[in-house]
């Protein structure tokens, strides 16, 4: 038998010695086989703020050692907040990582080096990983080159390849996923069925990150999808006073090929992650029960909820092109501003799933709010 500990997202701007647990919850981690974690965005100190929209981020440098002492093995590193600050940034990641012995997935110097999956074989269980990302900034998908720094597209077939290869050479296979809209309790449709495609396809487990937030999980031909494990340890400026109540999971993979998960629930308190106790544990029942009764409905409204907040980032972006205009008559401003926040909201595909399906909603008769 093998144990997995599996988290979602960390960044740590605070803990300068790197560690973010209590000690309590460090024993249950190093006490899995093998113990992983969405990093959410490069080591400081390398690299320049790249052209983007949307803030960015970067951790304490000893952040991997930190994780590393406190049993961590792998880094998940396919998000929309590895190339922040470049090719520099995410190659000094790396390099930390090798230092403290730790495995990487899912970004790279180039795409050879993002979309190769990782496998591990531990106790004798073969166990075959791919992580990828939607397309955001940085995303290595068909446009760009192949020799460029960046992270593995979500969509891309060479994602569905590897779960094949993998599904053929190991025991279990485990699609790692950064997609979806932030902050709400159900995921999307479209990604809904991209991972239970990857069931289809032989993936075991299907454990998704971004949201910020927890989500369900279900079960699909004898495989497990859970939507989003939500913050682990998050300390930017818009989570540093949250509790980030959610749940990670722990996993045990049987050498008959059959496995079985306990959810562990945690919640930031002074600064750490810990265990939580009943009173801060999350309604994860809930939580899979919407995605039954009443899904639909819940789909169409947070659809709609999303769909206005990206018509008001349009129309910020038109505001904003006409004072750029303006500054640019006497030389001042950002060209390019205008050109990367429609670039942002096209190529980001949580947003256009969700304002596609608003305007569908919208567009049929008798439809009303």
């Amino acid at each position: 038998m093998t144990s997995l500990f599996i988290c979602g997202d960390i960044i740590n701007y605070e803990h300068v010695d790197g560690l973010i647990c209590s000690d309590e919850l460090a024993t249950v981690i190093s006490s899995a086989d093998y113990a992983v974690c969405n990093f959410e965005a490069p080591v400081g100190g390398f690299g320049q703020r790249q052209p983007k929209v949307g803030p960015h981020h970067q951790q304490q440098p000893q952040t991997i050692a930190g994780l590393k002492q406190q049993g961590f093995n792998l880094l998940l590193l396919a998000n929309n907040h590895i190339m922040d600050f470049g090719a520099e940034g995410l190659s000094a990641t790396l390099s930390y990582a090798q230092k403290e012995k730790m495995d990487t997935l899912g970004a790279g110097l180039d795409a050879v080096a993002a979309y190769k999956p990782l496998i591990k074989e531990i106790h004798g269980v073969k166990i075959g990983m791919v992580n990828a990302c939607e397309a955001q900034f940085g995303v290595l998908d068909h446009f760009e080159r192949t020799n460029s720094a960046g992270y593995a597209w979500i969509n891309h077939p060479k994602i569905d390849k590897s779960i094949l290869d993998l599904k053929r050479d190991c025991d279990f296979v485990i699609v790692f996923s950064h997609a979806g809209l932030e902050h709400y309790a159900i995921p999307q449709k479209e990604w809904r069925e991209r991972y239970k495609h990857f069931c289809d396809l032989g993936a075991d487990i299907v454990v998704g990150s971004h949201p910020h937030v927890p989500q369900g999980y279900e079960s699909f031909n004898g495989s497990l999808v859970f939507y989003s494990l939500g913050n682990f340890y998050f300390d930017s400026k818009n989570y540093k006073d949250k509790e980030d109540q959610s749940f990670a999971v722990w996993v045990d993979l049987y050498d008959d090929k059959s496995f079985r998960f306990k959810p562990i629930y945690h919640y930031k308190k002074n600064g750490m992650v810990q265990l939580a106790e009943t009173d801060k544990q999350i309604n994860l029942k809930s939580l899979c029960a919407m995605l039954g009764h009443d899904y639909q409905k819940r789909h169409d409204q947070m659809s709609l909820e999303a769909y206005e907040m990206i018509k008001h980032m349009l129309i910020r972006s038109l505001l904003s092109s006409m004072r750029k205009m303006f500054l640019r008559l006497i030389h001042k401003g950002n060209k390019n501003s205008k050109e990367l926040l429609g670039l942002h909201l096209i190529r980001n595909e949580a947003y256009y799933f969700a304002a596609r399906h608003a305007m569908e909603l919208k567009a049929k008769t008798g439809y009303s709010e």
